[in-house]
Parts: C-alpha cells; sequence; structure tokens
C-alpha cells in the first residue's frame, strides 16, 4: 500500500497567506472590493475638496473610514490574530495519506479519517486545500514535500478520492 507522510508546522505568514486565497478563490472576499474600497475613499476626499470641507463629506469620509477600517480588520488583521490565539496552528502535523484514509497527529490530537469528509482538492502555487465544507479545510504547504514523486503520488491517490479538483 503506497502512502505519503507529510510532517510539518505551520508558518504565520504562509497560513495567512493561504487563508487570502481561500478567501477570494471561495469567493467569500472578491478582488474588485479591495479596488472597490480604494475608490470609496478617494471619492469622499475628492467631494470635499471641491465642496470646501462641508459637513455632509466630512460625515460621509468618516463614515466610509470607519467602513474601510472594518473591512482591513476582518482581511487583515483577524488573520493574524488567528493564527496567534488558535493553539493546533503551532502544533507539528504529521499527516499520512493512503487510498483508505488520512491519519492526522499533533501534539494534542490523533485521528484516521476516511476520504468521504473531502469533496474537492484546490491546488494554488504553494498549498493545496482538502475542501470539506465552506469555510472547513484541510491546507497543506507545498513546500512540505520531499520530491516531485511525493507530490505525484499525494496527488494521485488525492484524486482517486475526491470528487473535484480545482487550481485556483
Amino acid at each position: 500500500m503506497e502512502t505519503v507522510k507529510l510532517r510539518f508546522q505551520y508558518i504565520q505568514s504562509e497560513y495567512i497567506k493561504a487563508e487570502r486565497q481561500y478567501l477570494i478563490s471561495s469567493k467569500t472576499i472578491h478582488k474588485y472590493e479591495i479596488a472597490l474600497a480604494t475608490l470609496f475613499l478617494l471619492l469622499p476626499v475628492v467631494y470635499m475638496l471641491f465642496s470646501s470641507f462641508s459637513i455632509f463629506s466630512i460625515l460621509i469620509f468618516g463614515l466610509i473610514i470607519v467602513v474601510t477600517a472594518l473591512g482591513s480588520y476582518l482581511y487583515i488583521l483577524m488573520l493574524i490574530l488567528k493564527f496567534k490565539q488558535i493553539a493546533k496552528y503551532h502544533e507539528e502535523y504529521t499527516l499520512v495519506f493512503s487510498k483508505e484514509t488520512i491519519k492526522f497527529k499533533t501534539q494534542s490530537m490523533e485521528s484516521e479519517i476516511k476520504w468521504n469528509i473531502y469533496s474537492a482538492l484546490w491546488e494554488s502555487r504553494g498549498f493545496y486545500y482538502l475542501i470539506q465544507a465552506l469555510r472547513v479545510y484541510t491546507l497543506i504547504p507545498k513546500r512540505v514535500f520531499k520530491d516531485l514523486n511525493e507530490k505525484q503520488l499525494f496527488e494521485e491517490i488525492t484524486q482517486s478520492r475526491v470528487k473535484t479538483t480545482k487550481h485556483v
């Protein structure tokens, strides 16, 4: 029986990058929303300059600053805080993939799961996402593979067990 054994620990910067990729790929956050926020910041500034800083333009500008700050908090700071506060992201993972099951092992837990909980495999430049449901996935950094053969075996096992494969 062929297996792929991966051993790794998440790095904050890669976790945040992967989570942002997921948010955009899953359409939780759209790329145009960032450009739209920038535009919304510029419009009140231009309006204030042409209206001699009217009360209305100052209020609109303040409101847009608050909304943009909240969006930035959710997109930037929330991911950093999530990584720092959740202990499982700081543990070393050992994952063993076979055609029958996946074995998870960390310092705080050990389990063996069947493939049927996963519905898709998403692949990006630096990561694999084994998707269970919306916002529920197992993240595997590509840096953890020893060589190309191990990566190809992982892909073969995974693609034989999940319904969908998607490049994001």
